[in-house]
């Protein structure tokens, strides 16, 4: 299993509006990638650390259906119009997971 984690902080001039339809386009990605398990996205309500505000994490089987997720015409559409213009920074790690 891979999980895939994305941390990341919105512009401070980025509108509420527009957090909403970055976090929109994103809950919509499920139904759009079969191979997707897991999705999550929301708010940090962490006490301990708020360097990020926001998180999503998702898994898949294999690396190869992330990297087909990755590289598909949709993700980098919503990369390069919605996601890299509102964030002021972010963190990704992909993790591969060993459940017992």
């Amino acid at each position: 299993m891979i999980r895939h984690v994305v941390l990341f902080e919105f512009r401070k001039d980025v509108s509420s509006e527009e957090i909403e339809r970055v976090l929109a386009s994103l809950r919509e990605f499920p139904s759009r990638y079969p191979a997707m398990r897991r999705f999550h996205v929301g708010k940090n309500i962490s006490r301990r650390d708020r360097t990020f505000s926001y998180a999503m994490t998702v898994e898949f089987e294999s690396v190869e259906d992330l990297e087909t997720y990755l590289g598909s015409e949709h993700h980098e559409r919503f990369i390069d119009a919605l996601f890299r213009p509102n964030i002021e920074r972010r963190a990704i790690a992909t993790v591969e997971c060993e459940f017992q």
